[in-house]
């Protein structure tokens, strides 16, 4: 029986599941000592137990296997990793791990592991041999992730519209700029549908560092991928237990050539607790940063890269602006330059009511030719060269039209390209018409008194002036 097993199980079915088993006092436990309990149990009557979970080498050589459902956070069901099997199979932080569990003995409060079954999915003896995620070549992103769906819903023009503006590549290190109330995190679901609909193979991981817990219930049950979260009611170590474990895991896992996907909102406040941990240097920056606050946060998000030995890391991050805090617009500036796509929302096209709320002009992504099909980047390039004129809300209102309009960008590219060679055959109609006006014209003339006769006729014709005649002064 495997752990997981149980940890799914709402907390009625566990209390019945206790009370049937004999357990005094089970409607006093939190759910994750009633597991505890349960499994105890059961293993003492000769049950074997499978659990998996994620490593976190402590400074002493052994480890814990961390439980998502807790965020990896320390907890009484977590299980015991002895160093010799970390040293024996090359382990390290944030591998995934499952095996056998035993019961813990006489003085010891942890359940322990007995036998190892896999690591990161693969047979634990590959993991002797694997290459360390520093040790890889990171390359531009030159797979395009693609997030436009066969459907016709609204999370469909989503992605429409970033595969037009900002096409994003595995491996990139993306900044979805935001303001507040612009549905920065709606929009991170509807990538995260797009990803898990179109790419079911990618590991997809959505970080939700100091979010609201209404918001992490959604997410939970909206997103198939695995969601990790740190509500705002938990302290700033929490914060970064958490991105530290969620960082090493998607490490281990582009070391083992997989494709993974990080969803993170929103890396502000990820930096706003790493200001908050990180011991004072005495060196403060503007908005009250510290000097050596950003370095971790920099680390998690340079993390994000293509790598020519297999594999990918992908951070999608969010980056909240016009909060009114001097030290939200110090960690946007910060990281402005150190992604490669930028995805920008504007708050007077939400104020509108205009969804997805996309500043065009300000949103695109650096090397876009090496992800994009070069026929489909010179038309995005035309694309750009209409809108650009236009003021920012009346562009988006223009593309969301259009795409409203077409099935997917196929017949939307075939719809410029009429609409281009109708321009193109009104231009050719316009400049004959303008020939033949001309040659009327001309023949005109020869009829017609030019403006200068029909001043001096018109002079020639007014009366005379009555009275006496004007003395010419050069008689």
């Amino acid at each position: 029986m495997h752990v997981t097993e149980l940890q799914t199980k709402h907390i009625t079915e566990l209390l019945e599941q206790a009370e049937r088993m004999g357990i005094d006092g089970a409607n006093r436990l939190r759910k994750q000592d009633l597991v505890f309990q349960i499994v105890r149990e059961l293993i003492q009557n000769g049950q074997e137990f499978i659990c998996s979970g994620t490593l976190e080498v402590l400074p002493d050589g052994y480890g814990f296997l961390r439980n998502a459902a807790t965020s990896y956070l320390a907890n009484p069901d977590d299980i015991y990793v002895s160093p010799q099997q970390i040293r024996r199979f090359n382990l390290h932080t944030g591998d995934t791990i499952e095996g056998t569990v035993r019961v813990p003995k006489n003085d010891e409060k942890y359940f322990a592991l007995v036998r190892l079954d896999s690591v990161n999915g693969d047979h634990p003896e590959s993991s002797r041999h694997k290459i360390l995620f520093e040790n890889l070549t990171p390359l531009f992103p030159n797979r395009q992730l693609k997030l436009e769906r066969d459907n016709q819903s609204s999370e469909n023009i989503t992605g429409r519209i970033i595969d037009l503006i900002s096409p994003i590549g595995f491996g990139q290190r993306a900044l979805l700029v935001a303001p507040p109330k612009t549905g920065k995190t709606v929009m991170l679901q509807n990538i995260a549908h797009a990803i898990t609909a179109n790419y079911p193979d990618a590991e997809l991981i959505v970080l939700l560092i100091d979010e609201r817990p209404e918001e992490v219930t959604e997410m939970l049950r909206s997103v198939r991928g695995e969601v990790v979260a740190s509500t705002f009611d938990e302290p700033a170590q929490c914060h970064v237990q958490v991105a530290e474990m969620v960082i090493e895991k998607a490490k281990r896992m582009v070391e083992h050539k997989k494709d993974v996907i990080i969803l993170l909102d929103s890396i502000t406040r990820l930096a706003r607790a790493y200001n908050t941990v990180v011991p004072m240097s005495g060196k403060v920056l503007t908005g009250g940063v510290d000097a050596h606050a950003l370095h971790r946060p920099k680390r998690f998000f340079g993390a994000a890269r293509n790598v020519e030995e297999g594999g990918s890391l992908t951070i999608i991050a969010t980056a909240l602006v016009e909060t009114g805090s001097r030290m939200d617009d110090v960690i946007f500036e910060e990281f402005k330059g150190t992604g490669n796509m930028e995805l920008s929302l504007d708050r007077r096209l939400a104020e509108k009511r205009v969804f997805p709320a996309i500043n065009i002009n300000k949103s695109g992504t650096r090397r876009e030719e090496l992800i994009v099909p070069a026929d489909q980047l010179q038309r995005m390039w035309m694309l750009r060269r209409v809108i650009h004129p236009m003021d920012d809300v009346e562009a988006a209102e223009f593309l969301l039209d259009k795409i409203k309009q077409t099935k997917n960008n196929a017949d939307f590219f075939d719809l410029m390209r009429g609409s281009n060679n109708a321009g193109k055959s009104h231009a050719a109609n316009h400049a004959n018409n303008g020939n033949t006006s001309n040659a009327a014209q001309g023949s005109l003339k020869t009829t017609a008194p030019t403006a200068a006769q029909q001043n001096s006729s018109e002079t020639t014709n007014l009366p005379r002036r009555r009275g006496r005649p004007r003395k010419n002064p050069l008689a």
